[in-house]
């Protein structure tokens, strides 16, 4: 029999993760990426394209030394597989047939970002302009004005006899689905990140090229939009959200012809992150309900549930999967199983995995997981993980991003990193979570900081009276809006031994200034930033003087999201006012850290940081 063991910080970057499933016409291929969590100094993100057959053994993967590998589409009938492959500036179109096991690469000019199949022979391929001073940049030459010179994201076609043809021009692409001659894009004037805030729906004709905009709200998002097969209705998700590629929602359907729009799951307590379309008439979803994914049919006015597991969907900020036939694949885990892809049979309600790329992992232990719900401050009910580490355990409050994400259940990551060093856990999903509905999801409009911080305390306060948490070893840690109601937190409350807050806000008004997403900040509190209210109210910097908790601060240098400038300042205003504060900076990272070496130095210090707080 195999010892188990507790998760290691080696155990975790030696995990991997499938995500962008695609499933053939025939059901008999499905392909997937493979992606580990790190990635090595000044080397890209490694990761393989994979080809399972649903009936046996037989995993193909598509890989070639230091480049990147994604977004892998097979053809309909199954037989062709195209990916797009990347290294430095360097981008690929790669094709495969599988019938004579033959494979052919084609430079692509300009960063292509995804592709899909319109028929046997031809793509439809999203790919960012060239950089107009990439030349010039080599002589040092590239000075360039702020926001002028515009890059936009654009629709091609490729034929396999006869190559590429331009689509679009002038308008920004950001996602987009195809059936036959008409492609459903989400697009904005303007390719700013700042610009998805403001994005629509329209429709594009590979035909005559014209692009028609049939849908937009400024006062929430839209995403993954996906034609029937007869083009006679679109459906999208919408809702209001913090980060592109975070999407779930309620499901909008829209008749082409009439141009009546409806919400499909209007009040449901439950979000969704991806539609499928079964026939011209039918399709099917996937949703989450307090960490608990279902695949629905959706027949008219009729909705059955024909899969329900309780885990997680990769990946999970955007849960997606797809489907042929009565089938499904998508890549799933568990707090009792690393992820997989799993082949799900809808008729019979019944999976299997048909991949095991986290063998490596077998000899790890599972932790436990359990959900909880508590009343928060106000009465609403608001729901949770909790995972112990046995009775006395100091406890870490680990709060998700987003805000609109969500925490689900997992068999190896943070949390696990945790609990093998004797914290237990608590991921509460506070006001403003996604998995209880489009509602739920929106209730901390104007008030990020206010009734969501309320939801987390009021949870701990469950977990000292229900589960016996010893309140005096109480910790709090987050990244991104994690990181800022990580901060946030201790302004305003000194129940907790130690904060470690990662790449967060901590002054509203300088951040509106710097980052790149100036317009998510202006919706999310519903006000204009120069009336500075709301956006000083709630800014961790200008309450500096009243933080009693030992911080540990953490950043990428390079974060365009929440610049690093941000915990330059907050670092600032709690050394002048002697608290105790330590920062970590990491060169060459973004939101988040990814190099191997950044990642080990990352859980290292902190560890040793806690130890000393304890």
């Amino acid at each position: 029999m195999v010892k188990l063991h507790d998760h290691g910080i080696s155990d975790y970057l030696n995990s991997k993760y499938a995500y962008d499933t695609d499933f053939s016409g025939t059901g008999k291929r499905v392909a997937f990426t493979i992606s580990g969590v790190f990635k090595n100094f000044k080397e890209e993100t490694v990761t393989e394209v994979a080809v399972v057959p649903t009936e046996g053994r037989g995993m193909k993967t598509f890989s070639q030394s230091g480049w990147s590998n994604y977004s892998p589409k097979l053809c309909p009938s199954g037989n062709v597989l195209a990916y797009l492959s990347k290294k430095d500036e360097d981008f690929r179109l790669v094709v495969h047939d599988f019938t004579n096991d033959s494979g052919q690469e084609i430079v692509i000019e300009g960063a292509a970002e995804e592709l899909q199949w319109v028929n046997e022979e031809t793509l439809v391929v999203l790919i960012k302009d060239k950089d107009p001073l990439k030349e010039e940049k080599k002589t040092g030459n590239d000075g360039y004005f702020f926001e002028e010179g515009p890059r936009f994201d654009s629709l091609w076609t490729y034929d396999l006899r006869s190559g590429f043809q331009r689509i679009t021009s002038g308008i920004q692409v950001w996602e987009f689905n195809v059936s036959g001659d008409t492609v459903a894009a989400i697009t904005s004037s303007l390719p700013y990140e700042w610009s998805w805030y403001e994005a629509a729906v329209s429709l594009v004709n590979l035909k005559d090229h014209k692009v028609k905009r049939i849908y937009s709200k400024r006062e929430r998002q839209v995403a993954k939009p996906r034609l029937s097969p007869d083009n006679k209705r679109l459906v999208f998700l919408e809702s209001l959200w913090s980060d592109r590629g975070v999407n779930s929602g309620d499901i909008i359907s829209i008749d082409l012809k009439s141009q009546k729009t409806r919400n499909l799951t209007e009040g449901d307590e439950e979000s969704y992150s991806e539609v499928r379309w079964k026939d011209e008439s039918e399709f099917y979803a996937l949703s989450n309900k307090e960490g608990t994914f279902s695949i629905s049919l959706f027949r008219g006015e009729k909705r059955d549930v024909v899969w329900s597991k309780y885990g997680s969907v990769y990946r999970p900020w955007s849960p997606s999967f797809s489907v042929s036939d009565r089938s499904a694949v998508l890549s799933f885990e568990s707090a009792k199983q690393p992820d997989e892809v799993f082949l799900i049979d809808l008729a019979e309600n019944k999976e299997r995995a048909i991949t095991r790329i986290n063998k490596q992992l077998d000899g790890c232990k599972s932790y436990n997981s359990e959900k909880v719900t508590w009343k928060s401050a106000d009465g609403l009910e608001i729901s949770g993980i909790f995972r112990s580490a046995g009775k006395n355990a100091p406890l870490m409050v680990a709060i998700h991003g987003g805000p609109t994400g969500s925490s689900v259940d997992s068999f190896i990551g943070n949390s696990t990193l945790f609990l093998s060093h004797g914290y237990s856990v608590f991921l509460p999903n506070y006001r403003g979570s996604t998995g209880k509905g489009r509602k739920y999801a929106e209730l901390n409009l104007g008030d990020m900081g206010g009734m969501d911080l309320q939801d987390i305390l009021s949870g701990i306060d469950f977990l000292v009276e229900k589960k016996g948490v010893n309140k005096n070893k109480i910790y709090i840690t987050g990244g991104s809006y994690g990181g800022f109601m990580s901060a946030w937190a201790i302004t305003q409350t000194d129940i907790f031994k130690g904060s470690i807050s990662l790449f967060g806000i901590s002054d509203w008004i300088s951040f509106h200034g710097v980052s790149n997403l100036p317009t998510w900040d202006r919706i999310h509190y519903n006000q204009d930033p120069y009336k500075f209210d709301r956006f000083i109210r709630f800014s961790p910097l200008w309450y500096a003087d009243r933080v009693k908790t030992p911080i540990l601060l953490a950043h990428g240098i390079e974060d365009p999201y929440v610049p690093v400038g941000q915990y330059y300042q907050f670092y600032r205003a709690l050394k002048d006012k002697r608290k105790d504060v330590r920062l970590l900076l990491f060169p060459r990272e973004g939101h988040g850290f990814i190099e191997r070496k950044h990642i080990e130095q990352f859980y290292r210090e902190m560890f040793e940081w806690l130890k000393e707080h304890r």
